[in-house]
């Protein structure tokens, strides 16, 4: 007689079967199994997993088993070239569709697509719904449609991006397959606001902490002038490879250069630098045997899955705790500890204030797109987002949201072509826009309280995890045990007996930063014992051993001593 759940164990032992056979894993981990059984069983999945915890697989494993294409929204193109490249050395029937592809590259890919079967399909939100390749997609009638990084679907997420504020509507048109939403940085309100714009049914969701045990969090607070040397300081002592992550450009260019004067291998990475600069600066560190530093802004990192990453070193402060944590995630990955250093200095988050109003919409920009759009519907005439953008005098991306902002409220409409059009009374949209301020300014207050929590995470006394883990919605977070704070009372809780206080030596006081706020230094682990797996010893300072006498170079005679008057004899 069949068992009621043979059906479920046969899903698994596939499951694990191609995990073992594809990539050389003996075992998952129990939350990917269960994401798979759910992705597998048709079920609209989202799935909020730590960095490093192998979210790639809950898509990947089922690809190889389901008969239809599965289809892998990604935020950058550069990560789609990797993830390609890595897929193909395992095996795994893949192709990543783009708009950087040469025609010969293009006709392949489609050629690929056609013929359908197992098949991973890279590609963007532009791609997938592009009135000129949107169709190729349609026709594959995808059996999986897979958002990695999905907190970017969310205007209250720290990294939105527009393009993917239509994912809902593409899924309709490929026939509604049901959708698996990957992300490392989630909370409780971005993950009901995925749910939602992805039009999730029922949805199986799937929530491990944020916070890796291995990761040892510290936090100095140190004023601008004395980040270099702290940063210095810290530096000589962590082993490497290593990120130091930068707020500006400048900043990267300043700290890269301190590092190259002082024969440090390390390499830069920011926006400003050429696209393929930028690649070779990338390939370069994360190759396995490379052990040098990256001084970074925030541009590098999304899809780097370089094992042996020692420490992550923020000589500026991010701009959410969102962002610090995904960052964070990229050290450690083997398991073994990693050292993630905050250098707060409250001045860190004027700048990050300066860049959050260049790139959020404000009241201003909303109603220069309504005199614009008032203007191009004067004239009878539906212009692009990008006509739009430029008569309105704002950016194409504070355009798009809100355009996606008015197309929601209904105001506004886009006709085949992609021109924009109002299509309700002027009365009506004059209304619906005047509402939309109440929502920007909602959005302000967002941004300004994210940069709050850091400066609340910096200067807190409670465990780091605990605070980490309680904003992201667990309710009684266990502490770790191994963040600067819990090292500082477990030394303050231990206290000796009697007979040792009599026989013990004073121990030295925790070094203190400018700023007069305590930083326990621990010994920084050498490359002998970070090679052999041993942890450094964080708890208490020892005592320095006395210095050893200088022993004299061999074949060295010593000189006679000289006696006293009264002890010579006669001759």
């Amino acid at each position: 007689m069949k068992q009621p759940n043979s059906g479920k164990l046969s899903l698994l032992s596939a499951c694990r079967q191609v995990a073992r056979r594809a990539f050389r894993l003996q075992s998952l981990r129990p939350e990917q199994e269960s994401a798979m059984l759910a992705v597998l069983n048709l079920r609209d999945t989202l799935v909020a997993l730590p960095s490093g915890f192998g979210k790639s697989l809950i898509y990947q494993v089922p690809a190889m088993i389901l008969e239809r294409p599965t289809i892998v929204i990604s935020p950058l193109i550069a990560l789609m070239a990797d993830q390609e490249l890595a897929l193909k050395k395992r095996g795994v029937p893949v192709i990543a569709f783009h708009s950087r592809l040469r025609v010969a590259e293009r006709r392949a890919v489609l050629a690929r697509l056609k013929k359908g079967g197992r098949l991973v399909v890279l590609t963007t939100p532009e791609t997938l719904e592009s009135a000129a390749t949107g169709p190729f997609f349609e026709r594959a009638r995808p059996a999986l449609l897979c958002i990695d990084e999905a907190h970017c679907i969310s205007e209250w997420g720290h990294d939105f991006r527009p393009s993917y504020l239509r994912l809902g509507e593409a899924r309709k048109r490929l026939g509604n397959p049901p959708v698996l939403a990957l992300t490392a940085t989630a909370t409780p309100g971005v993950r009901e606001d995925i749910a939602g714009r992805l039009l999730l049914r029922d949805p199986r969701v799937l929530v491990a902490p944020p916070y890796r045990d291995n990761l040892r969090l510290t936090v100095d607070i140190v004023p601008g002038s004395g980040k270099f040397p702290a940063a210095a300081r810290r530096i000589k002592r962590l082993q490497r490879p290593g990120i130091i992550y930068c707020a500006t450009t400048t900043a990267v260019d300043e700290v890269g250069g301190a590092l190259a004067r002082a024969r440090i291998p390390a390499t830069r990475y920011h926006g400003k630098m050429r696209a393929a600069d930028r690649e070779a600066a990338q390939r370069q560190s994360m190759l396995p045997s490379r052990r040098s530093i990256m001084v970074a802004t925030t541009a590098f990192g999304m899809g780097i899955d370089k094992p042996n990453i020692r420490y992550i070193l923020h000589y500026q402060a991010p701009g959410s705790l969102e962002q610090y944590v995904q960052e964070i995630g990229r050290a450690g990955r083997d398991g073994h500890p990693a050292y993630c250093i905050l250098l707060f200095d409250p001045a860190d988050l004027e700048i990050h204030e300066h860049l959050q109003a260049l790139n959020r919409p404000s009241v201003r920009h909303l109603e220069r797109l309504e005199s614009a759009l008032n203007s191009w519907t004067d004239e009878q005439r539906a212009p692009t987002p990008d006509n739009l953008a430029y008569s309105a005098g704002v950016s194409a991306r504070i355009c798009e949201v809100l355009l996606s902002d008015l197309e929601e409220a209904g105001l506004t409409a886009r006709d085949e072509e992609g021109g924009v059009s109002i299509v309700v009374s002027p009365e009506k949209f004059k209304a619906g826009v005047h509402e939309l301020v109440a929502k920007l300014k909602t959005f302000r207050y967002e941004g300004e309280r994210r940069l709050r929590l850091i400066a609340d995470y910096a200067r807190s006394n409670e465990c780091r995890s605990v605070f980490i883990r309680r904003y992201f919605g667990e309710d009684h977070p266990p502490r770790c045990g191994t963040c600067d704070r819990c090292r500082v009372d477990r030394v303050g809780t231990t206290q000796p007996s009697t007979s040792q206080r009599r026989h013990a030596r004073p121990q030295r006081r925790p070094i203190e930063n400018p700023a007069g706020q305590p930083s326990p230094q621990f010994p920084m682990p050498s490359d002998t014992n970070s090679r052999s797996g041993h942890q450094p010893a964080a708890e208490t300072t020892p005592r320095r051993p006395p210095p050893p006498r200088a022993s004299r170079p061999q074949g060295h005679k010593a000189r006679p001593r000289r006696r006293s008057p009264k002890s010579r004899r006669p001759s």
